[in-house]
């Protein structure tokens, strides 16, 4: 196998994988404060558990497919993820102490390449994962697309001070946002990642030529 094809498979895989496991790891400590304090309201708490490990299988299962070149994995090559898919992601990243907004131009146009598509997608997962992983008292989270005509803008701004409750292997050792910008740049766009200048917070911006 080639090492392009290498690298293209262990960006899925942190890109997936780690975004739903890092979800387990919050929401499981989340269950267990509330066993204590509010045992009534678990029930969401341990659904989203469920999701974000049938979602983690599923990944797993595509990159494996295409380990094995079987049909299905070639059907899976094809890129995951897309613009329509950010309202699910946003939606099952918010929690009760965070709100997640999604704000999309009415200019950003449904019919741009797929792969723009699938890197715009991959930017938000990747920032939102950062959140939980970096920023865990967020209280707010916004995703913004933007159009121009001739760029789409993605941008990811949260609230955060910094600061976590996971477990320090599960902090991440900064590849996530290296694969980003060279997916990004793949496609002849740029990735900006930094503290926010006036505010506090952190923001991600990935804009991308659309032709």
């Amino acid at each position: 196998m080639r090492r392009e094809e290498r690298l293209a498979i262990a960006a899925d895989l942190h890109d997936f994988v780690a975004h739903h496991v890092t979800g387990i790891l919050v929401r499981t400590q989340m269950a267990r404060m509330m066993t204590a304090t509010a045992p009534q309201d678990l029930d969401p708490v341990l659904a989203g558990i469920e999701h974000a490990a049938t979602e983690a299988l599923a990944s797993m299962r595509r990159t494996v497919g295409v380990l094995r070149d079987t049909p299905t994995g070639a059907v899976d090559r094809r890129p995951v993820g897309d613009l329509a898919a950010l309202t699910d992601l946003t939606e099952g990243f918010a929690g009760p102490a965070q709100k997640v907004v999604l704000r999309r131009d009415r200019a950003v146009p449904d019919d741009l390449p797929r792969e723009v598509q699938a890197a715009a997608f991959r930017v938000v997962q990747e920032a939102l994962t950062n959140v939980r992983r970096h920023a865990a008292d967020a209280t707010e989270i916004a995703v913004v697309l933007r159009h121009d005509g001739q760029r789409l803008e993605v941008t990811v701004i949260d609230d955060g001070r910094g600061g976590t409750l996971l477990p320090a292997a599960a902090h991440g050792g900064g590849f996530g946002l290296v694969g980003l910008s060279e997916r990004v740049t793949v496609l002849g766009g740029r990735l900006d990642a930094g503290p926010r200048a006036e505010e506090q917070g952190w923001q991600v911006r990935a804009v991308f030529p659309t032709p």
